[in-house]
């Protein structure tokens, strides 16, 4: 618990940073959904792999199975998927979790 001089401060310090319209609009920007950049970037692949095969041979053949096994990839993940370091903001995120 606050005392009253703790609160009045620490209201002043949410207030200045209320008023700060930078910092408003990027704490605002966390209540809205992403938007899904995936289905984007998975496109793009899928879409420049012709270009790529002709550009490059035999070598842009190579190029463009993996951009198009990486965009199938994001195509056909979850839209609320994470990767297991943005689940865990811990460095030790790939261990098994302790019962």
């Amino acid at each position: 618990m606050l005392g009253p001089q703790e609160k009045y401060a620490f209201d002043g310090m949410v207030n200045q940073l209320r008023a700060d319209q930078r910092f408003a609009r990027r704490i605002d920007r966390l209540t809205r959904p992403r938007r899904p950049w995936h289905v984007f970037v998975a496109t793009l692949l899928l879409a420049a792999a012709p270009l790529i095969i002709v550009a490059g041979g035999w070598t842009g053949l190579l190029v463009a199975m993996a951009g198009c096994g990486y965009g199938a990839h994001l195509m056909t993940r979850p839209a609320g998927w994470q990767t297991p370091r943005q689940r865990s903001s811990s460095w030790l995120w790939w261990l098994p979790a302790r019962p």
